[in-house]
């Protein structure tokens, strides 16, 4: 079984880094960088686990984690709404070979394997003929 944790990372006024498990209160490290962090809340969330395991207990996340989308515009008033966390990824390809993804099916853009025989067929038969 897979589980993800939201987990927040932020430097802190001092220059410190914080971070946290969203919806797990009691579980965060801080550190004096982002990577010490980071591996503190990971031994920070094991612990957790382990404790949790030995209570017999799973683990109850609270938090819901959306992202909030801000467009800004020079000839009217700012826009917020709300987008799913894939919106933080970017975009993983380009439209253009979204598209044709879409069109040509699975294959990512190659034609169809029986179209591809189909044309050596054709290419086998011509050269036939010229000889």
């Amino acid at each position: 079984m897979t589980q993800y944790f939201p987990i927040i990372v932020e430097q802190e006024s001092n220059g410190t880094f914080s971070a946290w498990v969203a919806g797990l209160p009691g579980v965060y490290a801080a550190a004096d960088t982002v990577t010490a962090a980071k591996r503190g809340i990971r031994s920070a969330l094991a612990a957790h686990l382990a404790a949790l395991g030995t209570l017999g207990r799973e683990p109850q996340l609270t938090a819901d984690v959306t992202v909030l989308r801000r467009d800004v515009y020079a000839t009217r008033r700012d826009s917020f709404r709300f987008v799913g966390v894939g919106a933080l990824l970017g975009r993983g390809t380009s439209r253009a070979k979204a598209a044709s993804s879409r069109s040509n099916g699975r294959k990512g853009g190659r034609p169809p394997a029986a179209a591809g025989r189909a044309i050596h067929a054709r290419k086998s038969t011509d050269e036939h003929d010229r000889s």
